[in-house]
């Protein structure tokens, strides 16, 4: 009984130690898809990795966020654009002297305004897994940013487009999860 027990302790030995190096690889290889690396490989997935990558790169929680949390930050940071956004419209509504631009940036903020409870409800659907619904909800904005700039209102040109590429990477990452 004694040599087989002195026979089976080097295998154990071995394969405790194996078991050990294919975790500890595991967990370094996990390791690297956090920060920098994650986001460059997830950003590089989007239609606009460059503009991706910046937007996440400014959100300190990104650094340590698996790709669940880079899709939170992605849709947090729409969230916080559209707001930009739909203040920036609305003082110019609130300015505007001209009826008919007038009258297409009042549209633009509708659009706006009815866009931040959509991304709000898409947030909470993205807290209970839901990413189908919180897809749908980033869509409806960026389906808004098209609908605004159909309007053919220049002074909204850059902020649209910050807020339409923005919106299309957060729909992108977020497809990344479903």
């Amino acid at each position: 009984m004694g040599s087989q027990i002195g026979n089976l302790f080097p295998a154990m030995v071995l394969m405790a130690l194996i078991s050990f190096l294919v975790f500890h690889q595991s967990f370094l290889v996990a390791g690297e898809e956090t920060g920098k690396a994650l986001i460059a490989k997830t950003c590089n997935q989007t239609e606009y990795p460059e503009e991706c990558i910046s937007a996440l790169g400014s959100d300190g929680g990104s650094l340590s966020a698996n790709l669940t949390g880079l899709g939170r930050i992605a849709v947090e940071q729409s969230a916080s654009k559209l707001n930009h956004t739909l203040s920036y419209v609305d003082s110019l509504v609130k300015n505007e002297t001209d009826y008919l631009t007038w009258g297409f940036l009042a549209f633009c903020r509708d659009l706006y305004n009815t866009s931040v409870n959509q991304i709000q409800e898409g947030l909470q659907a993205f807290d209970q897994l839901k990413y189908d619904k919180t897809y749908q909800s980033v869509d409806a904005v960026n389906k808004a940013v098209i609908d605004c700039n159909k309007q053919g209102l220049g002074l909204l040109t850059q902020v649209n487009t910050a807020l339409f590429r923005l919106t299309k990477d957060a729909m992108m990452i977020v497809d990344l999860l479903y």
